[in-house]
């Protein structure tokens, strides 16, 4: 009998650090404190967007630090445009140019352009590399300092706050709005709604007359846009310019503030309210990945999880207050 009870016990405690393994944060930037340095011993100021870049690195907005980085997977750190020093509004040369708490960004491999959704500033910017192959911010919709809500011509568009951005399948980029509670697609100049009437609310139905609360970050799968509504603590999927609906979720959550899906359809959430990472999967079980529940700072602890990307077999997370880019390692 204390040999089978042994025996039972060794296969619990194999069990045991195969899930550990599995769910083991690593940290590739930051050192836990706000600042401002690149390199390999690099300092961020809440991170708060990633997408993915090239060479398996990621691209990311640190808000605080008005900058757009590049995050390898070796832990370097890349500053692209911006800077503490440089808030406000300017475009041109890298070196100079100015954002006002960028916190969305994209990278279009195949035209080599990062997009970058400047709440501050009420912009969609881009940053594209000149004849020289130096990098040179542009200003892509929106009136600089201006907020509102106007849809057309991208030189006379108005934006509230636009919190993301994703590359859109047949071209162009979604923006999700939050001060509008819209979103939004820019395509051949022109900004369109393609969902959200602008009232606050979780209203399914039709895509202009769907509502959102505060919905903070998107993902598509290709064909879907999928909403996390950090007001609603709802997940929403859009199918564009034709319905919104809700997932039904066997958990709630709490303030889901980042969003991603990987090739199996299964959703990741930065749940920042509970500072964990979760998995949904098809069937709308939520599961917990890694986090307590409660703000930590150690290297397997979070605190307030900004945002989630599914990028070469890993979750990387910016885990904002943080300050830092974590990866995790994910099942095949």
């Amino acid at each position: 009998m204390k040999k089978l009870i042994l025996l039972f016990s060794v296969i619990l405690l194999i069990f045991s650090l195969n899930i550990s393994a599995q769910v083991k944060m690593q940290v590739v930037a930051g050192k836990g404190k706000a600042g401002f340095k690149d390199g390999m011993e690099a300092e961020l100021n809440k991170p708060i967007r990633l997408a993915p870049y090239k060479d398996n690195s990621v691209i990311f907005a640190d808000i605080n630090n008005h900058a757009i980085r590049i995050a390898k997977f070796d832990g370097e750190v890349i500053t692209v445009a911006g800077g503490p020093d440089k808030k406000g509004f300017e475009d041109g040369d890298a070196l100079t140019a100015k954002f006002n708490s960028p916190h969305g960004v994209a990278y279009d491999e195949e035209n080599d352009i990062i997009y970058v959704a400047e709440a501050g500033g009420n912009l969609i910017r881009t940053i594209i590399k000149n004849s020289e192959g130096k990098f040179v911010v542009g200003t892509l919709a929106g009136i600089p300092n201006q907020k509102g809500f106007k849809d057309g011509k991208i030189d006379s568009a108005l934006f509230n706050s636009p919190h993301a951005v994703i590359l859109a399948k047949d071209g162009g980029v979604y923006v999700v709005d939050i001060g509008n509670a819209r979103v939004r697609l820019i395509k051949d100049g022109i900004v369109s709604t393609v969902a959200g009437s602008g009232k606050s609310g979780n209203n399914d139905g039709k895509h202009d007359s769907a509502t959102f609360v505060y919905a903070i970050d998107i993902v598509s799968d290709g064909e879907n846009i999928f909403v996390a509504d950090a007001g609603s603590n709802l997940i929403r999927k859009v199918v564009p310019n034709i319905s919104v609906s809700t997932l039904q979720l066997n958990d709630t959550l709490q303030t889901p503030h980042g969003i991603a899906v990987d090739e199996n359809n299964n959703i990741y959430i930065a749940d920042m309210g509970s500072h964990r990472i979760l998995k949904i999967n098809p069937k709308g079980e939520v599961r917990t990945l890694v986090g307590k529940g409660k703000a930590g700072p150690s290297e397997q602890e979070l605190n307030k999880p900004a945002a989630v990307l599914v990028h070469n077999g890993y979750l990387w997370i910016a885990d904002l207050e943080n300050h830092q880019i974590k990866t995790l390692k994910l099942d095949k």
